[in-house]
């Protein structure tokens, strides 16, 4: 039995990332305009990006404050099931996710950073992945014999919006000290109540 776990930005210490979108419109027009299905900010589908913007795409970091904590920019991000990487989580991930996806250049106010776009896409396990009235899913299983090779992935069954993991992408996460993320084996729950049980990774 393989170990999948669910990575989830830590909001409650990082700022969040997210996609410049009046950077996007000046490129690929407005959302209601012809390249409506290249705005990366808003189109969360897994296809490449790669040669769409002539030039890095911006990220910004925004969060609400929080009483007594500075929040920070973090070394990796999740936002839309995609991931933001500095240079040193890159180094740290690039070699382990490469064929899963794809990397894009992006810049943020400290520098150079990259945006990574997760283009395999696992089935549930319908035996094991359920929902309840509210359409809110309360458990969450995949096939391993599909994901079994693949690193990183993302699925269908949630519009793409979040992102798993094998175990080895965990320990090079941790082992590395990359800052911003908690992991969590509760694939179903991404917004885990005790966060002594999952993996926080703010140091």
């Amino acid at each position: 039995m393989i170990m999948l776990y669910t990575l989830i930005s830590d909001h409650n210490w990082f700022l969040g990332a997210s996609i410049d979108s009046d950077y996007v419109e000046s490129v690929v027009g407005s959302l209601r305009g012809d390249r409506r299905e290249d705005r990366i900010d808003a189109n969360h589908q897994p296809r490449k990006w790669l040669g769409v913007f002539p030039s890095p795409v911006k990220i910004n970091f925004v969060g609400a404050k929080k009483e007594g904590v500075q929040k920070s920019i973090p070394d990796i991000a999740e936002f839309q099931g995609r991931l933001f990487l500095t240079p040193k989580a890159y180094s740290v991930l690039e070699p382990l996710i490469h064929n899963d996806g794809e990397f894009i250049n992006a810049e943020y106010k400290q520098g150079k950073a990259y945006i990574f776009t997760p283009l395999r896409v696992a089935e549930v396990d319908k035996d094991v992945t359920h929902k309840n009235e509210w359409d809110d899913i309360v458990s969450l299983g995949f096939k391993e014999d599909q994901v079994q090779s693949w690193s990183v992935f993302r699925t269908e069954y949630n519009g793409y919006m979040r992102l798993y993991c094998q175990q080895h992408i965990k320990d090079a996460i941790e082992n590395a000290h990359l800052s911003g993320i908690y992991i969590t084996s509760d694939l179903a729950n991404i917004f885990p109540e005790e966060r002594q049980n999952v993996g926080s990774l703010d140091s």
